[in-house]
């Protein structure tokens, strides 16, 4: 009920969306038209350029899903991800359409001012328009009159969850549970407890109950299939909790196989050969064109470099761990002096690394001496984007240390990743480092799209010319 509430929700912002886009282009155009003399109504292709705006509004509708979040509380975050994605694709149709009809007569600057402020408009709709729908609509006969059934301790920690679901017409009226509580057992709620289980057909009838929300089965069939009965006799939606969610830090997802549901650990849209394919056309088209035109000259910058500061050869190649943790050879320049047979290469570079040339700390910084993992890329063993791959002896610590470590190696490693973005790269220096750093990558690899690769990899072109602190 609630996700068809917030999925119903997102597509009435879709059509507002559809509907304001091309109203306000008309709105400019009037007001151009009114307030300069540098164009007429004649000049401009409306059909044309209004088809192109609906086109890209729904195209919108794939973009809306993160705004679920925003029903409830603004996520301001997922809002600018969103409002990306919508200009990004009203710039190529607009632009598109200009380039493939030659359209010499259409204001420029009309159609600049339209895609500048409407970035604004679309960030504030995204922002504000989903909570103000969901206040207008699901209120009077939309409300659902909710029940809780539990323990006050199960209820306590879904207290948060239930006062954000007030906003998609969820009305929690009071808390019933499964025996009397003791002194012992209770817990400070704000949720009034309006009796025991064995009054649910009452209170149902007394309060108008329209939804029951099950926190608990207390391992029995029998308890459970009569509160179904009494919902079902009642006219009276459950909703069941599932409690296995407690035991793991992060959530669930349900996957439906015939006539069996499972419990996986996050979502892999990687797993879809249609996303891989995309995926690698993205690694491909990138990565060849800087192997045959970027790496070469770049290589004898280095090597002319490394000649007059660290003789010595001009790459650094290392085992790491990557897909399925099978081992690939990583290319890097090489950025330290060459070191002895006998050194520990597994010791994390530091800041002010004695180990490491001048002209190799310019090179850390800018990223430079990664050039060459677009090699790796071409060949298949990393992607663009995607968790970055450690030593071996390394993946073996980490894992002792972040028990979901491994889990980065569901996908293939990246030059880049969203850790990376968020100000997670160099030097390792704790365990809690290390745990978000494991946390994002995670994030990447249960939410993965290719507008997500493509936002890391712009995001990851800004970081090279203003490198983070830890870029050494």
């Amino acid at each position: 009920m609630l996700d068809s509430r917030t999925t119903g929700l997102l597509a009435l912002h879709g059509v507002v969306v559809l509907i304001v886009l091309p109203l306000y282009f008309v709105l400019l155009a009037i007001l151009g038209v009114t307030f300069s003399d540098r164009f007429t109504y004649s000049l401009i292709n409306f059909p044309l350029y209004l088809g192109g705006i609906l086109a890209a509004g729904l195209i919108f509708f794939n973009f809306y899903r993160p705004l679920g979040a925003s029903v409830a509380r603004p996520d301001r975050a997922r809002v600018f991800q969103v409002t990306n994605l919508q200009i990004f694709v009203l710039v190529l149709m607009l632009f598109g359409l200009i380039f493939a009809t030659k359209d010499k007569a259409i204001s420029r600057v009309l159609v600049g001012t339209y895609v500048v402020s409407s970035y604004g408009l679309l960030f504030l709709l995204n922002l504000l328009l989903p909570g103000m729908l969901s206040r207008v609509i699901l209120k009077g006969n939309n409300l659902r009159t909710c029940l809780v059934i539990g323990s006050s301790k199960a209820c306590q920690g879904l207290e948060t969850w239930l006062e954000e679901k007030e906003v998609l017409g969820l009305d929690v009226i009071g808390l019933l549970t499964p025996d009397p509580e003791t002194g012992n057992e209770q817990v400070t709620i704000d949720i009034p407890v309006l009796g025991e289980e064995k009054d649910l057909r009452d209170i149902i009838r007394q309060r108008g109950v329209n939804q029951v929300l099950l926190l608990e089965t207390r391992k029995s069939k029998y308890w459970v299939q009569r509160i179904l009965n009494v919902c079902e006799e009642e006219g009276c939606r459950m909703l069941i909790y599932n409690p296995w969610a407690e035991y793991f830090d992060y959530p669930l997802v349900s996957v439906k196989e015939g006539p069996h549901t499972f419990f996986t650990l996050g979502e892999e849209p990687l797993e879809s050969p249609l996303n891989r394919l995309l995926k690698r056309t993205l690694d491909i088209a990138v990565s060849l064109p800087v192997v045959l035109f970027l790496l070469p000259p770049v290589t004898l910058l280095v090597w002319f470099m490394q000649k007059r500061q660290s003789p010595g050869p001009v790459l650094y190649s290392q085992a790491r761990r990557g897909f399925n943790r099978r081992e690939f050879v990583l290319y890097k320049f090489r950025s330290m002096h060459v070191n002895p047979p006998e050194a520990d290469e597994s010791i994390q570079a530091t800041r002010d690394d004695p180990r490491i040339f001048t002209f190799g700390h310019f090179m850390r910084r800018t990223s430079i001496d990664e050039l060459p993992q677009f090699w790796n890329v071409l060949r298949g063993d990393m992607s663009l984007v995607g968790p970055r791959p450690h030593l071996p002896q390394h993946d073996v610590i980490f894992a002792r240390d972040v028990k979901i470590y491994p889990q980065r190696h569901f996908v293939k490693p990246g030059i880049t990743g969203l850790a990376q973005c968020n100000g997670f790269r160099g030097e390792i220096t704790d365990v809690e480092v290390l745990r978000r750093r494991v946390l994002y990558d995670l994030q990447h690899i249960t939410d993965w799209s290719l507008w997500a690769d493509l936002e890391i990899l712009a995001k990851t072109a800004l970081i090279v010319f203003r490198p983070p602190a830890t870029a050494y």
